[in-house]
């Protein structure tokens, strides 16, 4: 039997091998004709690649799918020889539940059930990025959509979320700005909040500005300055040579130096405050694991005599961003798999968040 399913594969009723030929030839002659025009039907729909029969690169089935599909199909043709009706009802279900199958792995319907979010106080790793998209024609006319709430997309290897618009109200989840049409990527520090593609990186440095001003003025502070500044450093080594001369000998040494040079400079805040001496603890989101603000937070707060004055910090804005590198060359992979408008400008604006520095300034 093994030997037997392994050979099987569905083809037109004119070149059907062994059973389902003497099956069909059995039948009478109106029967013959209703069998062979329903399996030419179904061979028009599903024979993707054209060369005449139904096999493993139409249905994208594995072997064993394929041999269950034989099976079944023999046994409809089997039914098919104890009477017509019978045999129609037996043959059309056959390939009823083949299209079904078709249509689960080709439509990959999402279910409420099944979103990959927080389910009561269990959470899950959210998608890093999600598409909100309208529902179309095809997956609400299938059977097997009946109840989805939006569908899975292969790009490049990974599997997108698509999420129905008309779906989103009843989803614990805040999108940014909108809940529209689009692109959202995940916000890396807080969990069910999702950013438009194109508003991502605005998006994420208003906050952190935001954040760092509340610190001060918690803090106690009298001015606060934020600055983005972009690093255009010239890693090509300078060589300087210096020698040095003694009276024992002349040593020459070469070494390597780079340059900082900032290509541009924006002020995102520059604010005085009254001051107070009375700080407080502020809340942190986007800062809340960075050591140099936890350390602020201590040194501020602390019961000694000897506060601090002021004080500079530098941090690196594509580590603020949460974005690691895998992560973000697996969204720009995505974006061009989807052939997404917007995959250029994101790689763009990730290389250029890598070269920025945020300075902070803080005096008391």
């Amino acid at each position: 039997m093994k030997k037997e399913c392994e050979k099987s594969e569905l083809m037109p009723a004119e070149k059907a091998p062994g059973a389902l030929s003497k099956a069909i030839g059995s039948l009478g002659a109106h029967a013959k004709e209703t069998v062979v025009k329903a399996q030419n039907s179904v061979m028009h729909a599903v024979d993707r690649n054209g060369n005449g029969k139904i096999d493993a690169e139409d249905f994208g089935l594995t072997r064993e799918n394929l041999e269950g599909a034989g099976e079944a199909v023999k046994g409809a043709a089997i039914a098919a020889g104890h009477g017509l009706k019978a045999g129609s009802a037996a043959m059309s279900q056959a390939f009823a539940e083949a299209r079904l199958e078709l249509d689960l792995k080709n439509l990959k319907p999402v279910f409420p059930d099944t979103l990959p979010f927080t389910d009561g106080d269990v959470a899950v790793a959210q998608p890093s990025i999600v598409s909100v998209v309208a529902r179309d024609k095809r997956r609400s006319e299938s059977e097997v959509c009946r109840g989805a709430v939006g569908y899975y997309q292969s790009a490049k290897g990974y599997e997108l979320l698509n999420l129905y618009e008309d779906y989103i109200p009843q989803l614990k989840l805040a999108f940014y700005p909108t809940a529209a049409k689009g692109v959202f990527l995940a916000d890396p520090y807080q969990r069910g909040v999702y950013i438009a593609l194109d508003e991502y990186f605005d998006f994420i440095r208003k906050a952190l500005v935001n954040e760092l001003e509340v610190v001060a003025q918690d803090f106690g502070a009298k001015h606060v300055r934020i600055s983005f500044k972009e690093d255009k450093k010239s890693l090509a080594a300078q060589k300087v040579k210096a020698t040095a001369k003694t009276q024992m000998e002349s040593v020459s040494t070469e070494r390597a130096t780079s340059v900082d040079e900032f290509s541009s400079v924006e002020i995102a805040a520059d604010v005085r405050f009254s001051g107070h001496t009375s700080p407080v603890v502020p809340p942190l989101v986007y800062f809340k694991n960075e050591s140099d603000i936890v350390k602020l937070v201590r040194m501020r707060t602390s019961d000694g005599s000897n506060k601090i004055e002021s004080k500079t910090y530098r941090f690196q804005c594509n580590r603020l961003f949460g974005a690691k590198e895998e992560d973000s060359a697996q969204i720009s992979a995505i974006l061009s798999g989807i052939k997404c408008t917007g995959s250029v400008s994101f790689s763009q604006n990730v290389q250029r968040e890598s070269r920025t520095i945020l300075e902070y300034s803080i005096e008391f």
